[in-house]
This record gives C-alpha cells, structure tokens and sequence, in this order.
C-alpha cells in the first residue's frame, strides 16, 4: 500500500477528534442534534487549524453517514476547489445541478475551498443561489482570507473564526501519534515542532514526517532542529549574550557558525526574536516562556536586558525580517543585524546621562571667567571639600554661566570627529561622471575588497554593500541598497573619515558621492539623455557643498537641497520677487 503522508493518514474523522476549536466543534454538534443547521456556513482562520476537515466533518454528520466512509463514496457531498475554479463559468457548471434532488443523503452539501479566490463574477453567480438555496441544499465556504470575501456573501452566511491551535495542544497530539507507532521522541523535539507550526495543526504534522524521515528510530531534539532550520539553543544564547553585551565580534562569529550551518535566516530571526519574548516574561509570567532553555539562565540574561532595550531589539529584528523578504543577500543583513543590536547596548547605556549631569554642572560651576570655563570645564563640577563639608561658593552671574555653556556646548564637536565629507544628489553625480575614467573604476573595484578590510566589523557591513559605481581623479561614487542605508551612512562623520584616508592610503580618488542603487539608474539615465541632447552643462565636484547635519535628517532627499545651493543667485532673486510659479529657468 503506497505510504500517506501523517497529516492525511491522522485527519480528524469526527468533532471529538478535533483540537483546539471546542467551541466551534460543540455549536455544530448542538445544532444539528437539535437539527438547527443553516443553509450556507463560512469557516475562516490559519492554515491548517481544521477547517476543511470540519467541514466535512459537519457533512456527514448532517447526513449520518458513518465517520470512517471514504469521501470519494459520498456523491452528495461536493468538494469544490476555488483556487483552480475560479471563473463563473465553473461556478455555472456547480450551480447547474444544484436544482436537483440528494442521490442518497439527506442533505446535498457544498464545500468550496479557498473561496477568496474566485472572481467577482463567480461571487456574483453565487449570491442568489447562496441566499436562497433549495430546501436539501447547504453550502459551506472555506478560506485564509475572508476580507476577501465581498460582504454580500458574508452576510448571507453563519460565520465561525477557527483560531491558532496551542502548542501544548499540538504537543499532546504529537505526543499520541508517536505513541500509536510506537516511536521514541524527545519532549523538547516535540516543543520545536510545535513552536515552527506556528498553530497549524497540518503545518506540525508535515514537519513531524520529515523528523522521521530524517531519523526512523526516534525523534530527537538535533533532528529536528536539522528539519526545522532552528538554531541551537545555546548558540542562540551565546548569541543574544554577545550583542547584549555590545561585543559584536563575538556575535559576528556565533552568527557565522549559524550560517555555516546552513539555518535559514528568517528562522533564525524568528528564534531570537521568541528568545527575548522569553527573557521579558522570565521574571513576570514564567509560565508563558516556549522555549527549552533554563528558567535560571532566562533570569539571569533579563537582569543584563531591561524591558526598554528588549523592545528596541524587537523593533530592529521586525525591521531586519522585512528586508530579508526582499533580498537574496541574507548573510549581509543578518550581520548588519547583529550589529545594530549590539550597538542598542551603548544607545541604551548613554542614553539617560545628559539629563542627569548637565543640571548638576550647571549648579555647581565657581565663579570664574568666560574664558577659564571653556578652558577646564571638568575641573568646574567638583566642588572643594573642607573639613566643615563641601564649600559652597556664591552662583557666578547669569551671563557668564550663558557664555559658559556655549563655549562648552562648541567644544563638544571638537572632541569628536563630526566632519563630514561625502556628498549626494544629482549633481554631485554628473560632476562624477563628467570626468570619469574607466582605469579609475577599475583600481577603485580591484581594491575594494581590500581597503574595507581595514575597518572593524560595523564598518564593513556597512561598506560591504556600498558598490562602487563611477569614479574619476578626483571623486567616487558608491551607490547602497536601500535610503535607510544611505541616510545613516552620509551621517557617520567617522566612517567618512577613515574612508576617506583608507582611500588616500591606496591612492585611489577621495572625494565620495554616495546615493541610492535606484538613484544611479535614474542618474545614469539622465546624463546620458543629457549627452545624446548636447545640453550637458559642465559641473565641478569641489563647487558641490558636502553633506550636513541637516541634510543628513531628510535621508536621500539632498538633491533639492544642494540644486537650490547651486542656483545662480539672479535666479533666486527672480523667485523672490515674481514668485517660483511664474519663474521658469531655461537653459
């Protein structure tokens, strides 16, 4: 006899096979035991919770037939699939035969899967049959989707919402199975399959095929981790320790084990994302926690992680996992990813210092000079301590305390490196690409690898999807994936000045143009319209203003900025004074 896949050979056969959906199952039963049936039903949830099987479920029971009688033996009862029958004239020929009379059953019964998918003619071909149908008729539709439903049908329909099967459930389920074949398993194995079906009970089912098949003699822990592309989970708690704890390179190279493995890369986002979950209810509601590792080592990574840096990780793997659904290059975001994560460390850490020092500073600062406070402001907060206490000198007066902070507050930048260097927009590029050279690319692609290199780790995910596009003697231009990407380059003073002097070290242009992927297309587009028309107008890369703080705030939007920089000044009086509606500037 040909092998049947679990899900199909363990489909629930009555109501009280059934999981997860009493409520549901018991109003059926109750209706038709008190024969209060309706003529057309709407069963919609997730996948894989039950709804195509209690639907047939309900049609032999409205009939009597007996549970274990094979479908295909049942010519009253029609399974109509609408995903692949989705025109009105398939919904025609159904509702052909609808007029005539049950060949053996009670009732003649409708069952139309994956409704959504039919075509508002089908829906309307539907509609009068479904309000009004035969006395010996019933119909019962199926979906993932009912918003897709037009709300005539819904409202001529009784609906029932089959809800998310609980893990526990599916565990138990799991657990009777494999006790019915008399295969040994791991509690924990069953823990992780039921945690990937995400609430599906088919979902579980299929996975649990594939464990045996990977392993006949029992299903363990490691093997379904193989199947399920989960990570282990002390890698996963070395890994979310690391970035805790802001040391990416540890994390890196944890998260390059993962990859060498071969886990999938949403996965793993999904695993460190229930990781946390389960560190944020360690403390509050133990009794929630998934995963199989240790309630002491949860407690004691969640007295490291308080709830406001566990929500901002959140937010970073949210935003990763969209990315990841449209890129190829998995590997790349996954590391930008543990670098963003480790760096919520120091964000979180120097996040509340200001407000707390600043207004003690202020109090405590001696009379003085201006220009002795900007020359030893530390020397300004401690105060001197005799035996009596600390010495109380008089406040020095409101001005100089207001000259005080501003020589500090000018300072500040000087202690860093806040210049920035590169540019962007339109005509930065042209600049670029008028005086581009072939060779200059080359030495810039031929290199690249090499030079990004010398960064550390969060630079070099970042530079690693920075491809050079054009260069010339002077400038380079470096087109990134995304704006986000973007924006936050153009407003990273340090990695532009160790890019700027790496590229220097190799003799390679300095001057950096940096834009988005699809911004270069648009560009390069442009320009060469611009050469076949012969209205090219010559362009200087030194006269085209660097990036700002300012410009840096609206992300890719610096091309209006830098053309309104560029713009002869006759013209902005000419706007000035007629307004920018009538003026129109004509090369």
């Amino acid at each position: 006899m040909a092998y049947q896949a679990l899900y199909r050979v363990y489909r629930p056969r009555t109501f009280d096979d059934m999981i997860g959906q009493e409520v549901i199952t018991q109003t059926l039963k109750n209706a038709i035991a008190t024969e209060q049936t309706g003529h057309a039903y709407l069963f919609s949830g997730p996948r894989g919770t039950g709804k195509t099987s209690a639907a047939k479920i309900f049609a032999r029971e409205v009939n009597g037939i007996d549970p274990q009688t094979d479908d295909a033996q049942i010519p009253d009862i029609v399974e109509f699939d609408a995903a692949s029958n989705s025109r009105v004239e398939d919904m025609r020929d159904i509702l052909a035969n609808v007029d005539y009379a049950p060949i053996a059953a009670k009732y003649k019964i409708y069952i139309i899967d994956e409704v959504h998918m039919l075509s508002n003619s089908a829906f309307n071909a539907l509609l009068k049959t479904l309000e009004e149908p035969p006395a010996n008729v019933k119909f019962i539709l199926a979906t993932t989707e009912p918003q897709k439903v037009p709300v005539t049908i819904l409202s001529r329909t009784q609906r029932f919402e089959f809800k998310r099967i609980d893990t526990e459930a599916i565990q138990i389920r799991l657990s009777d199975i494999l006790q019915a074949r008399e295969v040994a398993y791991d509690v924990d194995a069953l823990r992780i399959i039921a945690n990937v079906a995400e609430g599906g009970m088919r979902d579980a089912l299929s996975i649990l095929d594939q464990v045996l098949a990977y392993g006949t003699d029992r299903v363990t822990v490691d093997n379904a981790r193989q199947v399920t592309g989960s990570t282990t989970t002390t890698q996963l708690m070395t890994y979310v320790t690391s970035v805790s704890q802001g040391n990416t390179p540890q994390g890196l190279s944890v998260l390059h084990d993962i990859l060498i493995a071969g886990k999938d890369a949403q996965r793993f986002v999904v695993d460190v994302l229930g990781l946390l979950r389960d560190v944020m209810l360690a403390d509050v509601a133990p009794d929630l926690i998934k995963t199989a590792i240790a309630l002491s080592e949860l407690q004691v990574l969640a007295q490291q992680l308080p709830t406001a840096r566990i929500q901002a990780m959140m937010v970073v793997l949210d935003d990763i996992q969209k990315q990841l659904m449209q890129t190829m290059q998995s590997d790349i975001y996954l590391e930008l990813l543990t670098v963003k994560l480790s760096m919520t460390a120091t964000q979180t850490a120097t996040a509340p210092v200001l407000p707390a020092v600043m207004p003690q500073a202020k109090q405590s600062l001696p009379e003085t000079t201006p220009s002795k406070q900007a020359s030893t402001p530390a020397q300004s907060v401690v105060p001197e301590v005799t035996p009596q206490g600390p010495a109380i000198d008089p406040l020095p007066p409101i001005a100089e305390l207001e000259v005080a902070e501003q020589d500090m507050a000018a300072e500040a930048p000087a202690r860093e490196t806040t210049q920035l260097w590169a540019r962007t927009g339109q005509s930065a590029v042209f600049a670029v690409l008028q005086k581009a050279k072939r060779e200059a690319l080359s030495r810039v692609k031929a290199t690249w690898r090499e030079l990004i290199s010398q960064f550390d780790v969060a630079q070099q995910a970042m530079l690693t999807i920075a491809e050079p596009v054009a260069a010339s003697d002077e400038g380079l231009v470096l087109a990134l994936d995304f704006p986000p990407l973007l924006a936050q380059a153009l407003d990273d003073a340090t990695l532009q000045t160790q890019l700027r002097a790496a590229l220097a070290g190799q003799q390679l242009p300095t001057e950096m143009v940096l834009i988005t992927q699809d911004n270069w297309q648009q560009d390069r587009a442009d320009y060469v319209a611009q050469l076949k028309s012969g209205a090219t107008t010559p362009l200087n890369l030194a006269d085209i203003p660097r990036v700002s703080p300012t410009t840096t705030q609206a992300g890719t939007t610096n091309a209006p900025v830098q053309a309104q920089a560029m713009e002869p000044e006759i013209v902005t009086e000419a706007k000035k004074m007629f307004g920018e509606a009538i003026v129109q500037v004509v090369d």
